[in-house]
């Protein structure tokens, strides 16, 4: 075993730079590995960050902050019938260009000591070696991790949404500077992030994809009057839909190695929102090791996350229901929070729809969300339970 005080950090995405940022601050000497070079073009998924200011750095277009957010408009549209919006705050929300915000983030990590090996892929038996030669291994490699590779068990995770993205150039100049996220009655949404009034982040994302994805991303841009983007240029991304990982597997001390971010099978169920997600874990497991206390992280994620997975899960169950009225009218109810309170203080806004006797009475009648209660109540969210050792 290494020294205690020595972690290494797979992955060098958003997770795994928060990682190794606050392990450092917390005396750690850290070595983050990432596969890919931080000066080449790196995927853009997750452009709109809300719980900006947790990024220690300078909010300049140098950095990759492009665009304060004022609020995320998201609305409700079936069968070109618009049934609701909800407009919420971004306080400490921006949309940026990721890879720059990354790439600066690991420049500033670099200045203060810790080790980046960009352009450094890990192998499976490397993990496993660098569990031997560190005092921890913090798995920041996405979905399915690394973690999971090693121990053959790349199906433990319950689900995973499919992000199409890309950067779209054309007249955005109604839209802007404001952000908007389109539900059209699927199990997924639409969205669009302007970087400026002619240039934006255009997606769409499912929780079941069809079969030909570019063609739904095209007939979503042109439903909602957006610019298509170029194919080429376009993004396929596998993001966790919601906490899927028992906490169980979050820390594995036969690898000497915990989970964070999408690693861990976390973002919210509802959006698939995980960057401020990827950071809080980050911060939290941190806390653990200052601690001593790196077992006590998985009950304190999850503990942490209760509230907003049953938020999120009100909100799908009805969707999936094939209630989009009813989740119009969610969004009228929460509508003003702000963006990131609904994901980390997501009580504020269950407290909304439970003073709306109607509401609440409409909700309960929806059998998937009485399920969606009873499962979270018994704290048994939505991973897949299976046999020690896998």
């Amino acid at each position: 075993m290494g020294s205690s005080e020595s972690v290494a950090v797979v992955g060098g995405a958003m997770g795994g730079l928060a990682a190794a940022h606050h392990l450092a601050a917390r005396g750690r000497d850290v070595t983050l590995y990432e596969r890919q070079r931080y000066d080449e073009k790196r995927v853009n998924c997750g452009e709109a960050m809300t719980a900006a200011s947790a990024v220690p750095l300078a909010k300049t277009p140098e950095n990759g902050f492009l665009n304060p957010v004022p609020a995320f408009e998201v609305s409700v549209r079936v069968d070109g019938r618009h049934l609701g919006t909800g407009t919420f705050p971004a306080e400490d929300g921006f949309v940026t260009d990721r890879n720059a915000v990354e790439r600066a983030w690991a420049e500033r990590l670099s200045a203060r000591g810790v080790a980046v090996e960009a352009g450094r892929g890990v192998t499976k038996a490397e993990f496993r070696e660098l569990g031997r030669e560190h005092g921890l291994v913090v798995d920041a490699t996405g979905q399915p991790s690394l973690a999971s590779k090693v121990r053959s068990a790349t199906d433990e995770y319950a689900g995973w949404m499919v992000a199409l993205n890309a950067d779209a150039t054309g007249d955005f100049d109604e839209l802007h500077p404001r952000a908007r996220i389109v539900f059209e009655g699927y199990l997924g949404y639409a969205w669009a992030f302007p970087k400026s009034e002619t240039r934006a982040n255009v997606g769409v994302g499912w929780h079941d994809p069809p079969e030909d994805y570019f063609a739904a991303l095209r007939s979503a841009c042109e439903r909602n009057g957006w610019p298509v983007p170029d194919r080429a240029a376009t993004n396929v991304d596998v993001i966790p839909r919601g906490p899927s990982l028992d906490p169980e597997r979050l820390h594995l001390p036969e690898l000497n190695a915990v989970r964070v971010g999408d690693a861990a099978g976390i973002a919210n169920r509802f959006t698939g929102k995980g960057i401020s997600q990827a950071i809080h874990s980050a911060r939290l497991l941190a806390d653990c090791v200052a601690a001593g206390r790196v077992a006590d992280y998985p009950r304190r994620l999850h503990r942490s996350m209760r509230a907003e997975y049953l938020l999120s899960s009100l909100a799908t169950s009805v969707i999936a229901a094939g209630r989009s009225d009813l989740l119009a009218v969610m969004l009228d109810a929460a509508s003003g929070i702000d963006i990131e309170e609904v994901d980390r203080r997501a009580r504020k806004a269950l407290s909304r729809l439970l003073r709306r006797p109607v509401l609440a009475a409409r909700l309960f009648a929806v059998p998937a969300v009485r399920r969606a209660v009873w499962t979270a109540a018994r704290n048994d969210w939505e991973y897949r339970r299976r046999s020690p050792g896998r």
